[in-house]
């Protein structure tokens, strides 16, 4: 079971994308696409209801809390520090990563995926509300959330965490209803924002 929790493959793809240009700015551009990709499914859910503005807002709150709070636990290192020959800087010994990512988010514990959790909320988000195709949204999301396990940065452990913690921070808050003063100031501000 060890082996499926914690597989990594054989080839060091970390090392061979971080070696050259492309590689750096490939791994920059998958690593952020997917907030590209929420970014715009939170348009069209706070389009379709304001309240969903200040659901995705606790969400992420809650998130980012249980997110930091166990990776600072350390339960393990991120799988690219376990390699054979990673790419080492200079000075201090820490992984050298492409200009784009910050370091210290990748400094710590890798359980659980913060990518995982979130696209998990909000696809549940965007399930509960009808406002994408959902197949779409697999097909979208799965394989950026792949991409981070191939290059090293996740075991599936943590996207496993992620898959448990997400719909559990939906849980907690997708039947909130916020007071109507902060859903109208939410439309106002939403409206003036997008030109709608």
């Amino acid at each position: 079971m060890k082996n499926i929790f914690f597989w990594q493959s054989k080839t060091d793809f970390f090392e061979k994308l971080n070696s050259s240009k492309f590689g750096q700015n490939l791994i920059v551009i998958l690593n952020y696409l997917i907030w590209i990709f929420l970014f715009f499914i939170s348009f069209l859910l706070i389009k379709k209801d304001a309240n969903t503005f200040w659901q995705i807002l606790l969400a992420t709150v809650l998130a980012e809390f249980i997110e930091k709070f166990l990776k600072n636990k350390t339960y393990w290192k991120r799988p690219m520090y376990q390699k054979q020959a990673p790419a080492q800087s200079p000075a201090g010994g820490q992984m050298k990563l492409p200009k784009g990512l910050v370091q210290s988010w990748y400094d710590t514990g890798s359980f659980p995926s913060g990518h995982t959790i979130k696209t998990i909320y909000f696809f549940l988000f965007s399930l509960q509300y009808k406002i994408f195709n959902p197949f779409l949204y697999l097909f979208i999301t799965i394989p950026l959330i792949f991409f981070r396990i191939l290059v090293g940065f996740h075991y599936p452990i943590d996207i496993l965490g992620g898959l448990i913690i997400g719909p559990a921070i939906w849980f907690l808050t997708h039947q909130i209803n916020f007071p109507i003063f902060l859903l109208n100031l939410t439309q106002i501000i939403f409206n003036k924002l997008f030109i709608i």
